[in-house]
């Protein structure tokens, strides 16, 4: 039934809303396309592509949705790290819509090639320059004694501006360079340094908010040995190195950090248990690194480990968290909520498994957990979207 309450106004009314909103629906997109793909492959053809399937995959998945879901944190919660008035609508409307234009465009592309796929790239480096950008400009403008969390952002966003600038030199080229340049760029010098940054202020914080007793520990050394052990695992992928020593040491790292932060207490409060358990995927996926430097065997099984285990599952776990305080509901994850999330955990795991099945088996695995994925992802926009086109619950603006 139409609720009469649901208004463009409401929409527009803050960050998060304008962001989060298309990164669901962009989510849910571009992982139908690709079950599309893999069910194409199971029955043994593939779908007609300008750009190499896996390429494109790989693209998409690393920029398709997470950037406008830091777009929505970042703009919401930027200002409050930093003291600072937040973004004025202009630049909060303006940067989502050049994002999603420019993938829509991109998707496009990646079907009927040429001017829709190097438009579609134009496009979306427009709207992360204005991310980018934007943020610094909050950074700069801030008298807050701490800013370290804020620069160690923006430094990823540079790194994630030039892993841009290698896939637009694979798309005018064709140089497959490009893309693994891409690849090792976006995934350990953008992505995952945002993800650590993020998880290193906010983990501990929320924690003490709703743990007793407990004593916050965010060491900065441990920020700068999180972000350090990210950047050399990506400069030894690209020097093509082995890493085994370094991933092992950064699965030791990650399994104390979960330890200290308080994985087994945080189990007693499910929104918070949300974000523990997936930070606990890293050490996992860096342990699967270490393995497969030394015994190999395990195909793609630690990338998707970092990727789908832990990237995934914590957006989940951040952005039901972001929209549940900002749309003025209850901090608590319902049992819904909880269900779902615990299903992306198992889709994660199989996903994991599937890279070590017999290789006839993989092609029926791929597909059954990207349709499994497609099919959470819609039940967990089932119960955010309308959140943001209503007004807050609690009556307050935002």
């Amino acid at each position: 039934m139409f609720d009469s309450r649901l208004s463009s106004h409401a929409f527009l009314a803050a960050p998060h809303r304008v962001a989060f909103l298309p990164g669901m629906l962009l989510a849910v997109l571009l992982l139908a396309g690709w079950s599309a793909e893999l069910l194409a492959r199971w029955s043994g053809q593939s779908l007609p592509l300008a750009v190499p399937a896996m390429q494109a995959h790989g693209f998409l998945m690393l920029f398709g949705f997470f950037p406008l879901f830091m777009t929505g944190f970042l703009f919401t919660a930027g200002p409050r790290w930093l003291s600072v008035a937040p973004p004025g609508r202009v630049a909060y409307l303006t940067v989502p819509a050049l994002l999603a234009s420019g993938l829509l465009l991109w998707m496009a592309g990646a079907v009927l090639g040429g001017v829709y796929l190097l438009t579609g790239h134009l496009l979306y480096c427009l709207g992360f320059a204005g991310l980018a950008g934007g943020f610094a400009r909050l950074l700069l403008k801030s008298q807050a004694p701490d800013r370290r969390h804020a620069w160690a952002v923006l430094s990823a966003f540079a790194c994630g501006a030039l892993a841009l600038a290698a896939a637009a030199y694979w798309l005018f080229s064709g140089d497959a360079r490009g893309w693994l340049w891409m690849r090792d760029l976006a995934l350990w010098g953008f992505l995952l340094p945002v993800f650590l940054t993020v998880c290193h202020r906010m983990l501990p914080f929320f924690s003490a908010n709703a743990l007793a007793p407990y004593a916050p520990w965010r060491p900065w050394w441990l920020l700068a040995a999180m972000l350090g052990g990210s950047l050399g695992h990506g400069a030894l992928s690209m020097a093509m190195l082995p890493s085994w020593p370094w991933d092992a040491a950064l699965a030791c790292l990650f399994s104390y950090t979960s330890w200290r932060w308080g994985l087994r207490a945080s189990l007693s409060v499910r929104l918070l248990a949300m974000l523990h358990l997936a930070f606990a995927w890293l050490a996992v996926g860096f342990a699967l690194y270490a393995w497969q430097g030394l015994m190999g065997g395990l195909a793609w099984a630690p990338l998707h480990a970092v990727t789908v285990g832990f990237f995934l599952t914590m957006l989940i776990a951040f952005v039901s968290r972001v929209s549940l305080g900002h749309s003025g509901r209850p901090l608590q994850a319902g049992a819904g909520l909880w269900r779902l999330y615990l299903a992306a955990h198992w889709l994660a795991l199989a996903r994991v498994l599937a890279d070590v099945l017999p290789l006839p088996w993989r092609p029926a695995c791929y597909g059954m957990a990207a349709l499994g994925w497609l099919l959470t992802l819609l039940l967990w926009g089932r119960q955010f979207l309308p959140a943001y086109l209503l007004p807050r619950a609690d009556g307050k603006p935002g």
